[in-house]
């Protein structure tokens, strides 16, 4: 009967007009998902650009600085670069080599003005004699808000390095000796990376999350430290 809809019979072959139709829902699904795909990607927020150089190492020379954490100052670049060890650890370096020229082997971590060594151990030597330390230049008594974020995944050995998805890696950086730091804003919206110095161990309990942080905010050869109450 020409008027009777097609029916299919899993044993016969499709009628045309149900294939036809099967086909047209299939590049229709296909379409959609190509495009609900697309529309989730514009919405990530693109990784930032940060880079950890793994093995690949370089030698460097210039004066050591241990206060508030350990980092080297190279001639001509400021600021300092941050030193830790591998993993999850701070580098442990002898008092007495403060303010001495020292060599050191090691691979970079940087993120735009945020950079950081991550020592060879048994690389670091002393090279010369020591230098007086850097002049801090003391800003007053302040107030910060941001986020507590552990420096060196943060600068580049994770991406993202912030954020309650990387906040039990923080707490264990942190915990481990890495230097703490705080995500803050300035008046002109860009994200600025605070040195946390004097921190306890409580604000363990607030990474990732908003946090005020009163306390002395000193620059030391272009890199700002808040000294906690």
């Amino acid at each position: 009967m020409p008027n009777m809809p097609e029916f299919y019979v899993g044993y016969l072959p499709i009628p045309p007009g149900l294939k036809s139709a099967v086909r047209r829902a299939a590049v229709a699904l296909l379409l959609l998902a190509v495009c609900v795909a697309a529309l989730l990607v514009a919405g990530q927020h693109p990784f930032a650009a940060s880079t950890f150089e793994f093995q690949q190492y370089r030698d460097y020379r210039g004066t050591l600085m241990l206060e508030p954490y350990p980092a080297l100052l190279i001639p001509g670049q400021e600021p300092p670069w941050l030193l830790v060890a591998p993993g999850k650890h701070g580098v442990a370096i002898p008092a007495d080599l403060d303010g001495r020229e020292v060599r050191l082997r090691g691979e970079r971590i940087f993120r735009s003005d945020d950079r950081m060594i991550e020592v060879l151990p048994g690389s670091l030597h002393a090279a010369g004699t020591a230098t007086p330390p850097a002049q801090l230049l003391d800003l007053g008594q302040v107030r910060l808000t941001g986020e507590i974020v552990d420096s060196k995944c943060y600068f580049g050995v994770m991406n993202p390095g912030s954020g309650k998805v990387h906040r039990d890696c923080a707490v264990r950086c942190i915990s481990g000796g890495i230097p703490p730091a705080l995500l803050v804003r300035d008046a002109g919206g860009r994200t600025m990376t605070v040195l946390l110095a004097h921190w306890n161990r409580e604000l363990l309990n607030h990474i990732a999350e908003p946090v005020t942080i009163p306390g002395r905010l000193v620059r030391s050869a272009g890199r700002l430290i808040l000294y906690a109450e």
